[in-house]
């Protein structure tokens, strides 16, 4: 493998975060961007100078590609996906790793047959409060965990006009069979991995998901009508050890947005906020010999948790292996939860996780 790992990427709605990620970490190229819409690959290309645009992700999977980014709505992932590794190329697939528990297996087995590097982007946990709030998960600060809540507010008709995505994301992200919606395709990875990452092993779910707004009006006078996936969510979650979870997500008509997660154990308390939530990037831990939460330091000098995944995957490809967390295996662990949760939403009773 030469010195610098070069890299394509497929899609150029969130694509579009991945290039400028990659661009920040030593040793890593973007040398080829992708859209099904031409038009937008090589308005990215001439933005980011580029050297190719094309709306064929074929032409990624040439010798002149090490690494492929595959960021294409979820429906897509596990067709993308399966030809970069059947092409023997590196893939880091945007979250969630497929649409379904048995797509994420296949493709968590066809990658360690190919013997590459795979990772799935769920970069949160590299956001500065939610890695201290595990390394003080780790270091005791709670003892036993007893209960979390996971939760997301968005507002949907902000998340669909916003200017960071492709103007097709408003077709897949509103349609429940192309596994659009907050549960199965945005906030609900996010929160999955973040439950399994400080709680392990789920045992059972059971859940309730709506439609809160079945049309939203979209820029330019458009406008998208008989939304069939879910803005609304909410689960609530057995661990193995025993320890209870709340996940859930929450339209909201003002426009302000953002993960949090709360952590409850037999000696403390964290929580976490980001965006708008807590007062923006924050963790605020109480031990028993307090009284409140109080804001607790971070290091001053973290990287931006795109940057820090990105780096951790292209360090892997130049040293050989193996695949650093949150890796395929993580994406099968977080789509058992996430199907369970759908399961649980559609028949209305408690649905056993399977293991991965």
């Amino acid at each position: 493998m030469a010195e610098t790992v070069r890299v394509g990427v497929i899609g150029t709605g969130i694509g579009v975060a991945h290039v400028e990620a990659l661009r920040r970490v030593p040793g890593a190229a973007v040398v080829a961007i992708c859209s099904a819409q031409r038009a937008r690959a090589e308005a990215v290309a001439a933005r980011f100078g580029l050297p190719r645009a094309t709306d064929d992700y074929r032409d990624l999977l040439g010798p002149d590609v090490d690494a492929v980014v595959v960021a294409a709505p979820p429906a897509l992932h596990a067709p993308l996906v399966r030809d970069a590794l059947a092409a023997g190329k590196h893939v880091f697939c945007e979250k969630p790793l497929a649409a379904s528990l048995a797509e994420a297996r296949a493709l968590r087995d066809a990658a360690r047959a190919a013997g590459v590097v795979h990772m799935v982007n769920f970069q949160l946990r590299f956001a500065a409060p939610y890695a201290r709030a595990h390394e003080l998960m780790e270091e005791d600060y709670l003892g036993p965990l007893a209960v979390a809540d996971a939760r997301m507010i968005i507002n949907p008709v902000d998340y669909l006009r916003s200017a960071d995505y492709s103007d097709s994301k408003a077709g897949w992200f509103t349609d429940a069979a192309r596994a659009g919606g907050l549960l199965a395709s945005s906030a609900g990875p996010h929160l999955a991995d973040l439950l399994l990452w400080y709680g392990g092993e789920v045992a059972a779910v059971a859940a309730r998901t709506a439609v809160s707004r079945p049309a939203v009006a979209l820029a330019a006078g458009r406008e998208v009508r008989d939304i069939t996936a879910e803005d609304t969510a909410l689960g609530l979650v057995r661990f193995v050890s025993g320890a209870l979870a709340t996940v859930r997500g929450l339209p909201v008509a003002y426009h302000g947005s953002g993960f949090a997660l709360e952590l409850h154990g037999l000696r403390g308390s964290l929580a976490v906020g980001g965006g708008t939530l807590l007062g923006g990037s924050a963790l605020y831990g109480a031990t028993a010999e307090d009284t409140e939460l109080r804001p607790l330091s971070l290091p001053a000098d973290t990287a931006q948790d795109r940057v820090v995944i990105a780096e951790r995957f292209v360090a892997a490809i130049q040293s050989g292996g193996p695949s650093p967390a949150p890796n395929f295996d993580d994406g099968v662990a977080a789509q058992a939860l996430l199907d369970a949760l759908g399961a649980a939403a559609r028949e209305h009773r408690w649905v056993a996780v399977e293991q991965s």
